[in-house]
């Protein structure tokens, strides 16, 4: 809500903190209004919300654009949002931007889903490997907390990649990908990635060759137009305009990710102009891509 804090409007975001608000203000009515606006910023921590509170530690080493590790020696994979890696374009940026709002300060990890990521042990290695995946809220310097992915998100330093069981926040992320992506800041100001047409996602596609749920491939938004929409018993496929004749390209929805989804009705996107998020692969020969979560899917307005 709105309060009035001396001559300026401030937007105080812990509304059930109100009276100690208001009583922090009759004890600090002395202080200059930056110096009460600190404290009270610092009193409302963190707004997870409907996000189950997890560990409180503090951030150690940055990997990359989308993962952390903790003091305790626990990785955290950023959920529903990925960044630029490795060689690809912007990579390095996105480390940098990870590392200038996380690194060695405190955080609180909240969780919307699943909880863990268990990869297999590495030679020598006895255990499976185990990382957090986790919505991380991070405390400034000045003690504003503020959530990790919001900021990535706004800044175009990483994209949201919402999953089957981690799409707690994918509704606000994406609108806040649609501004960046509309000002063209951080990663989306570059070539690579601005969406990619169908024929381009064909070749990236054939290109990686891979089970387009195991995420092998480049992840890649796509627009096109759906040539015809068929929906059957347990899967659904929208085949694409603009793909070659011989390798004809679909956006897939099967299985559990079929039973239950939540978007638009797949039987009337005949048509419709759409974009798509995924990771182009093969199946039988032909290049696809996978839809986990509804989020996945926008249907455009028509030109």
């Amino acid at each position: 809500m709105w309060r009035k804090v001396g001559s300026a409007d401030v937007l105080v975001r812990c509304a059930p903190k109100a009276r100690l608000a208001q009583k922090m203000r009759t004890r600090t009515s002395a202080l200059p209004t930056f110096i009460f606006l600190a404290l009270l910023l610092t009193a409302c921590g963190p707004q997870i919300g409907d996000l189950e509170r997890g560990e409180e530690d503090r951030v150690v080493r940055v990997y990359n654009g989308d993962t952390l590790e903790l003091d305790s020696g626990l990785r955290v994979f950023l959920a529903e949002i990925d960044a630029p890696q490795g060689e690809a374009a912007y990579a390095a940026q996105a480390q940098s931007e990870l590392e200038a709002l996380a690194l060695h300060r405190e955080v609180l990890l909240t969780y919307g889903g699943t909880k863990r990521w268990v990869g297999r042990p590495r030679e020598g290695e006895d255990t499976p490997r185990e990382a957090a995946i986790a919505h991380v809220f991070v405390q400034s310097e000045g003690g504003r907390w503020f959530w990790l992915q919001h900021e990535l998100v706004s800044r175009g330093g990483a994209y949201v990649r919402p999953r089957h069981n981690n799409h707690a926040r994918a509704d606000d992320l994406m609108q806040i990908e649609a501004q960046a992506r509309s000002a063209e800041r951080g990663m989306w100001g570059r070539r690579e990635y601005r969406a990619a047409s169908v024929a381009s996602a064909v070749r990236a596609a054939l290109a990686a060759n891979a089970n387009c749920l195991r995420g092998d491939a480049p992840y890649r938004i796509v627009e096109g137009v759906v040539s015809e929409a068929r929906v059957f018993d347990r899967r659904a496929s929208l085949t694409m305009q603009g793909a070659p004749a011989e390798t004809p390209f679909a956006l897939v929805v099967f299985g559990e990710n079929f039973a239950n989804w939540s978007g638009p009705q797949l039987n009337t996107l005949t048509g419709a102009r759409v974009r798509a998020r995924g990771s182009p692969g093969v199946y039988r020969d032909e290049p696809q891509l996978c839809l986990e979560h509804a989020t996945q899917l926008e249907v455009l307005p028509e030109d």
